[in-house]
């Protein structure tokens, strides 16, 4: 489910601090409008950013933390030693082959062994396709409840697609309904949603315009911890590691009462 604090990607048009400099000489056949030769700005201003309303958070919206059940009593034990490989239900033997998991040759054989068999260990908790997803266990994390005060659902208009991605964004949203991530919706809110390039330059990532929920949403007053201080624990220590994350979000369940808030208008129904 999209994040009310996605809200900071809006779609608003950015302002360029450099002047514009004059039109070349060339015919307009020879300029080259690709993806790749679009730049733009990728945030608005600080003080154009809409922020969430600061009050009283209600009793019903406070976290309860819990732990049931140790989550450390069936950690498999780290094999002293490996067997050949033998291919597990996610982690394939043609998924293995695809990973080069010592590229500059620093592991021994036997350690390249042992990182394929962990990662077969704990192959459930890896995921190479939409389908594969998961999210954290509602025993441990209750369904996210986005705080709001009274409002007037807003209804906005969608922002076309462009006909040139247009297949890719469909199948993409296909693959979030698969999933779980995308429901069916026929709530009274309508928010806008768009495309951007990855960093890839060739993969699209849809990102939610949630500003008139930041607007209504009551503010959470945490704060991110100083990375100074975070640093300063890795002094004199030799760290190495590599960790290629599929998705950064909906790790967490949205809470039924909720998910009418972040609906929007796919190419064929609503949804949230």
């Amino acid at each position: 489910m999209p994040r009310p604090n996605d809200a900071d990607h809006s779609a608003h048009r950015p302002e360029f601090p450099y002047p514009i400099p004059p039109p070349t000489t060339r015919s307009p056949d020879t300029y080259d409008i690709s993806l790749e030769n679009i730049h733009t700005l990728a945030y608005k201003k600080v003080a154009n950013r809409v922020k969430p309303v600061a009050t009283t958070l209600p009793e019903e919206f406070r976290i309860v933390r819990r732990i049931p059940v140790d989550p450390l009593l069936d950690l498999p034990v780290l094999p002293s030693k490996c067997e050949p490989f033998s291919p597990g239900k996610r982690y394939t033997n043609e998924r293995m082959l695809a990973w080069d998991a010592n590229p500059t040759n620093f592991l021994w054989p036997e350690e390249v062994r042992l990182v394929h068999e962990i990662i077969k260990l704990q192959e459930l908790g890896f995921a190479w396709d939409e389908s594969e997803k998961g999210r954290f266990s509602s025993e441990y994390f209750d369904p996210v409840v986005i705080p709001t005060i009274e409002h007037v659902p807003w209804v906005l208009k969608n922002i076309p697609i462009p006909p040139g991605i247009f297949e890719e964004v469909v199948g993409i949203i296909k693959d979030k309904i698969a999933s779980g991530i995308y429901e069916d919706s026929n709530s009274s809110y309508r928010s806008q949603w768009f495309c951007v390039l990855k960093k890839d330059g060739k993969s699209l990532r849809i990102v939610h315009d949630l500003q008139p929920l930041n607007q209504v949403a009551i503010k959470d007053s945490g704060v991110p911890p100083m990375v100074e201080q975070y640093a300063e624990g890795f002094g004199g220590r030799g760290c190495y590691g590599i960790f290629d994350l599929f998705v950064g979000f909906d790790q967490r369940e949205l809470d039924t009462r909720s998910r009418d808030l972040t609906t929007f208008q796919t190419p064929s129904e609503p949804s949230g």
